[in-house]
């Protein structure tokens, strides 16, 4: 195991006994230093914390980003030569607090200075959004949503609402006559199961009542993450097919896999790092069920010959049927409560290329349409963003100003 290209390293561990005596649970410190930065890696009371010294420091919003590189010598910015009474002041100084005054002017802060990880508020909130509202310009038909990883229960009919999982889509949905939700078990069943693609046919096919026999017709279909890939492959398959009535709208759909399967897989093996190794400890990663490990990236190690057909299957049926597909090749995201936890895995996950959402990368959610074909505009059939995986599921606000981080916006104005 490697750590920031250290194959031998120090860690610092506190066993803390339990006040029963009965449980020991030890406190870690680490750190790691390469060309840019030092990373602080803490461990108390089971919980992991990332901090890292550098430069500088980037600030992350739904809008914008600003990295923000520190100098070693100061430089003054002079005023040019003028007649300053004619001039009015645009700006005043702002009270910042003592860690503020730290990041801003970067000199280190006293000791025993905390914050809370909570933003006071959003710059977008302070702005209207100017995007004006579509309407549908194609055939209004049913909507049905099928979502991706994660979810261990499992319901045999659609159900009419899924705010944990898809947000509130009732105002961004103006071609859907009405929405329904699949509830499928994709924890414990691989998206290459035989069943488990006949159940997803078994759920789209009651949407519209102009479906007939395995053909379905005149639905709105939209998937998020592995739920592409349980259609695609239900469909490769000939479990169901699609009439040309029918529109198909994927996002982070990881068609090649996802480096993360890879990644979680080696974590329960203890062959990562301690961060990544609670991680899917604590979210239940381990042991790895048939979902993740059926993300497996293609042709790598914790891949086969028989997931690598499945997925070049699922390709060409992706390639043929999406009507409009979301990608991302970053992951800044947009204001939510997990937004953290995805700027932790863009990060620690040794994904192929830094153009990925947190879990499923550029390249792989392509499925092999052409870079040059997706656009960063709401208005883009091929809709390439800065949202994070979980953003493409439509659960957050879109952001106010910034166009490539418009998903609602996006499926508003698709079809």
């Amino acid at each position: 195991m490697q750590v920031y290209g250290q194959s031998t390293f120090t860690m610092l561990a506190n066993p803390v006994v339990s006040t029963e005596a009965t449980s020991v649970l030890y406190d870690a410190f680490a750190t790691f230093t390469d060309d840019s930065a030092s990373y602080n890696y803490t461990v108390v009371s089971g919980i992991a914390y990332l901090s890292k010294r550098a430069t500088g420091f980037t600030i992350h919003g739904s809008d914008m980003d600003i990295m923000v590189e520190y100098m070693e010598s100061r430089l003054d910015i002079l005023a040019p030569t003028t007649d300053t009474d004619k001039c009015v002041a645009v700006d005043s100084p702002s009270l910042v607090t003592s860690i503020g005054r730290a990041l801003l002017t970067g000199t280190p802060s006293t000791p025993g200075d905390t914050r809370k990880l909570k933003a006071a508020f959003e710059f977008s909130e302070l702005l209207e959004s100017g995007e004006p509202p579509c309407s549908c310009k194609s055939k209004p038909r049913p909507c049905i949503f099928i979502h991706g990883l994660g979810i261990g229960t499992e319901e045999t009919e659609n159900i009419d609402s899924y705010p944990r999982y898809w947000g509130n889509m009732t105002e961004h949905a103006p071609c859907c006559t009405s929405i329904k939700y699949a509830i499928l078990n994709t924890l414990n069943n691989s998206w290459t199961s035989d069943t488990q693609q006949q159940k997803v046919c078994d759920h789209l096919l009651p949407v519209s009542n102009t479906s007939q026999g395995t053909i379905i017709s005149d639905t709105i279909v939209v998937t998020h993450s592995m739920g592409g890939l349980m259609v695609a492959g239900a469909l490769a398959n000939g479990k169901c097919s699609f009439d040309k009535s029918t529109s198909w709208v994927a996002t982070s759909t990881p068609m090649r896999g996802s480096v993360a399967s890879d990644h979680f897989q080696e974590s329960c093996k203890d062959k990562t790092n301690i961060l990544m190794e609670i991680f899917v400890e604590q979210t239940g990663f381990c042991p790895p069920d048939d979902g993740i490990r059926s993300l497996a990236y293609e042709n790598d190690s914790y891949s086969n010959p028989e997931l690598n057909k499945a997925y070049k299957a699922a390709q060409k049926v992706y390639r043929t049927h999406t009507s409009g597909i979301l990608c991302s090749n970053g992951y800044s995201g947009l204001l939510s409560s997990y937004q953290y936890q995805y700027w932790g895995l863009g990060l620690m996950v040794p994904h192929k290329t830094d153009e990925n959402d947190g879990m499923v990368e550029f390249w792989s959610c392509a499925g092999g349409i052409p870079k040059s074909e997706f656009g960063d505009n709401y208005l883009d059939r091929y809709y390439v963003t800065k949202i994070n995986h979980a953003d493409a599921s439509f659960r957050v606000n879109d952001a106010r100003l910034d166009k490539a981080k418009m998903p609602r916006k996006w499926f508003e104005c698709l079809l």
